[in-house]
């Protein structure tokens, strides 16, 4: 864990430890080592940092292109371990640096849905996160981010599952329908951890 995600952490504990009441349950959930697909809801802005700041492992995120513009904003996404995505199309050199990070161990944050979700509910999940956790089988580890959208005006409480996998659709090609199907899996874990 780099010098600036660990700042970044302290900083955000310290900002919504005391703000918001930040609640951590389920932490010994999360494996010590090994490559995890860390899948949440996405209500903010504030989801990612909070729930890479929530674990006890560096977690690399896959963040829209956009935020890497300028040198400074590109500078500090990729000093924290993200790295950019272009939406709206099959980006493979994302899918390949997502794939290379699970082999080589690392945690790998992603928000199903794609972007936030500006009531609150569920959406469905995009069919390349199910792609990439089909394709790595690395343990998949949910979490339901509760209260991100107001921290500082509601309870901010991080509730993690326990890690699961994706076992009866491995070995072989998917159809779209099974895709969703699996999709499907996925958000029903994180929907069992929202409050």
């Amino acid at each position: 864990m780099g010098f600036t995600y660990k700042a970044t952490c302290i900083a955000l504990r310290g900002l919504f430890g005391y703000g918001a009441g930040w609640k951590i349950e389920g932490l010994e959930n999360v494996p010590k080592e090994g490559g995890i697909i860390v899948v949440a809801n996405h209500q903010s802005n504030f989801d990612p940092p909070i729930l890479g700041c929530s674990l006890n492992r560096h977690v690399h995120f896959m963040a829209k292109e956009e935020l890497f513009d300028g040198f400074i904003k590109n500078a500090y996404m990729r000093a924290v371990g993200s790295f950019p995505v272009k939406r709206g199309a099959a980006d493979m050199g994302a899918i390949k640096t997502a794939l290379k990070l699970l082999k080589d161990g690392e945690a790998l944050g992603l928000f199903p849905e794609g972007t936030r979700s500006k009531t609150g509910k569920l959406r469905k999940a995009k069919l390349g996160a199910v792609m990439l956790a089909v394709k790595s089988k690395a343990p998949i580890v949910p979490v339901g981010l509760n209260g991100t959208q107001h921290p500082f005006k509601e309870d901010l409480k991080i509730n993690i599952g326990k890690p699961f996998t994706l076992d009866e659709f491995y070995e072989r090609k998917l159809e779209k329908e099974e895709m969703r199907v699996a999709g499907e899996v996925i958000m029903a874990k994180i929907a069992e951890l929202l409050e």
